[in-house]
């Protein structure tokens, strides 16, 4: 491949460290922006799989504090990405090395780890404790889109200043409620952060409270991943979050987008995603430490 020999050369440490070997391997070497074509081409051929990837290049480059990216192995056996403390395993292998990746892990502040569903399911016995949560993967193109009609309530655009509100909602959705209310300032700053740098989010408010929001996050050039999808338990059944997303859907499009992205387990939800278009493409996994 075009980029093999582009990445190959340079090594964390040195064959004749004197650092342990096993801990020599777990050291992964850290990319920087003179690496981007090389992890673009690595990426390509699985577009929706890596959006998080391209989309934090695309936004934040690889010389910042808030992302990172690490590669395993001389051949790039795989790629780590950190974004805060959310971290995301890649490889164009089918049984990547996983082992220094999770010795690797085992030193960083990690709050989730996602991934193909395989690759969680094979570093999963380095974390007995941990359950992998699996969902499937859809995408929707932008020819296939089958918007729904509005079901007469009002929408609203959210931005930065909405970021306490969409927290306080993920809050009381029992899937989402942990890492907001383990760490509510950090998800606030990092939810208020994602608007700032162009993120589109959609919500429906009743009697002041937000109750029902979608989002895209990893915006690149071309797609997106929508996120946070969710309505307060007393609200569902009335049609708000098929509004939202498709909205939500449209103005993406609109804004030039070619595809979208996103992850579901309830059925209740795939049904509703499928009548709009998105078809599923794989599996997916998280982690949650």
């Amino acid at each position: 491949m075009v980029w093999s020999n582009t990445y190959h050369k340079e090594q964390t440490i040195e064959r004749d460290c004197c650092l342990p070997y096993s801990v020599c391997m777990a050291i992964p070497r850290k990319l920087s922006n003179k690496d981007i074509n090389s992890v673009l081409a690595y990426i390509a051929a699985e577009k929706e799989v890596n959006l998080f990837i391209e989309g934090d290049i695309e936004l934040y480059g690889l010389e910042r504090e808030v992302v990172e990216l690490f590669a395993f192995g001389d051949d790039w056996d795989s790629l780590l990405l950190r974004y805060y403390e959310n971290f995301m395993l890649t490889s164009i292998k089918k049984e990547p090395e996983l082992e220094r990746v999770a010795a690797f892990l085992k030193t960083q502040k990690v709050l989730c780890l996602s991934a193909k569903e395989e690759y969680l399911l094979q570093i999963s016995r380095y974390f007995p404790q941990v359950k992998v949560q699996g969902t499937y993967l859809c995408r929707l193109n932008k020819d296939s889109f089958n918007p729904k009609p509005s079901g007469g309530q009002a929408l609203l655009r959210l931005g930065p200043q909405h970021a306490s509100a969409i927290v306080e909602l993920y809050k009381q959705i029992e899937e989402f409620a942990r890492p907001y209310l383990e760490h509510e300032q950090e998800k606030t700053e990092q939810t208020r952060d994602n608007y700032e740098k162009g993120c589109i989010g959609y919500g429906i408010f009743e009697g002041g409270k937000l109750v029902c929001t979608a989002n895209i996050t990893a915006r690149t050039k071309s797609g997106a991943m929508i996120i946070g999808v969710a309505t307060l338990p007393e609200y569902r059944k009335r049609g708000y979050a098929s509004h939202v997303m498709s909205e939500l859907c449209r103005q993406c499009f609109a804004d030039g987008l070619s595809f979208l992205c996103l992850f579901y387990d309830n059925p209740l939800a795939g049904a509703m995603y499928h009548s709009m278009g998105f078809e599923t493409i794989g599996r997916w996994a998280m982690m949650r430490f």
